[in-house]
């Protein structure tokens, strides 16, 4: 929503060897990131679209990006990024005027994973709600913000990206749920 690319730099640099992609706005990285006691490899990869709102959804990407050239975005990297996605971090904000938006992109996001050939409801997401604390923002409730936004293997952090605070904490976040997941599956 604001500067994935500024996001994906900090993160990067919280870990280990980060390297963020050679491009002008980059949209990937690769960093090793410790977690408890054990370090991953991770390929973090920020998918988002530009323009107008409603947003497309990536199959309507296609013929967008057909008639123009987006520079760094590319609809074939975002739906390979979303075809092999192991968790995805949904970043959104607790501004009011974003609230409706939010609940669009949640749909926009079950409709890529489902153009990506993926089962949306086995892809767990962790909310990363970005709170900002300055007084001329009009703010939803955290709470409010839990109840719209759900998902059947999910979590909700709170990041205050101005005090720098926070997105470590979604990663981590993240990290667990795949494992839990994935030793669901291996219980099975």
């Amino acid at each position: 929503m604001s500067a994935p690319e500024a996001l994906l730099r900090r993160l990067c640099a919280l870990g280990g060897d980060g390297v963020v992609a050679d491009e002008l706005v980059p949209s990937e990285g690769r960093v090793l990131w410790p977690c408890d006691d054990v370090v991953y490899s991770l390929h973090l990869f920020f998918v988002w679209l530009r323009g107008t709102w409603p947003a497309p959804t990536l199959a309507d990407f296609a013929a967008l990006e057909a008639a123009e050239n987006r520079g760094s975005f590319s609809f074939a990297e975002s739906l390979a990024a979303m075809k092999r996605a192991h968790v995805i971090v949904f970043v959104t904000d607790n501004q009011a005027y974003r609230f409706k938006r939010n609940r669009q992109f949640l749909l926009r996001l079950r409709a890529d994973l489902i153009s990506a050939g993926r089962d949306p409801d086995t892809v767990p997401v962790v909310f990363q709600i970005n709170c900002y604390c300055r007084e001329d923002v009009i703010k939803t409730p955290t709470s409010d913000i839990i109840q719209v936004l759900t998902w059947p293997r999910c979590d909700h952090v709170e990041v205050f990206p101005q005090e720098l605070r926070g997105a470590k904490e979604a990663l981590d976040r993240a990290i667990a749920l795949y494992e839990e997941m994935r030793a669901d599956h291996e219980a099975r």
